[in-house]
């Protein structure tokens, strides 16, 4: 079997087309990437923001009404 410069050119063009695939491909993860920390960051903010207002809860006092015993 003997390999001819057409072979090894035709070969040289799937790899070359394979290579801009992957390079497309590697360009949508980082842009899915960035997208997915935006939505952590989001995420990790409304946690947080919850812990807070769970905090506030937990300090607010409820008022009482103190019974002196003057109810007439």
């Amino acid at each position: 079997m003997n390999i001819t410069r057409e072979d090894i050119e035709k070969r040289k063009s799937v790899i070359q087309s394979d290579i801009i695939t992957i390079k497309e491909r590697l360009v949508g993860y980082d842009k899915k990437k960035q997208e997915d920390t935006a939505l952590l960051n989001a995420l990790t903010g409304a946690y947080q923001q919850c812990d807070n207002f769970l905090k506030q809860l937990d300090n607010e006092k409820p008022e009482m009404v103190s019974d002196d015993g003057n109810d007439k």
